[in-house]
């Protein structure tokens, strides 16, 4: 199982062949899933550009890949963390802890390719 962040996604629409390579090793363990934020973030690159061929891919790929809400669960996890954080000095955008919440709520490894935005989101597992 794993919580695909939004990079991770971009690379599987881009056809990245290590990306691929990388998911459809993880497709063998158990499910695939994304946020609701990440769902966000797609859909926001996708109106920045409005390409109709980057539409239909979004769409065929959300359709095959399990996506997790950002619950009440969730919802108090994120401002749990976010304020252990702000604590401790160390900002993290908000959608990030968004993110972070919801995978551990699920109890999800998050597979991102910018770690340096997760490392500090104490009880979350990356990939």
């Amino acid at each position: 199982m794993a919580c695909l962040d939004t990079n991770v996604i971009i690379g599987l629409l881009r056809n990245d062949k290590d990306t691929v390579s990388l998911i459809k090793n993880l497709e063998k363990s158990g499910r695939i899933t994304t946020t609701v934020i990440n769902n966000f973030e797609l859909w926001k690159g996708f109106y920045r550009t409005k390409s109709i061929k980057d539409e239909k891919a979004i769409i065929e790929l959300l359709n095959i890949i399990s996506l997790l809400e950002f619950d009440e669960k969730a919802s108090k996890k994120a401002a749990e963390i976010f304020e252990h954080l702000r604590k401790k000095g160390k900002i993290v955008d908000a959608l990030d802890v968004m993110i972070a919440s919801i995978a551990i709520t699920n109890n999800e490894p998050l597979l991102t390719f910018n770690k340096k935005h997760f490392e500090n989101i104490p009880g979350l597992k990356l990939i």
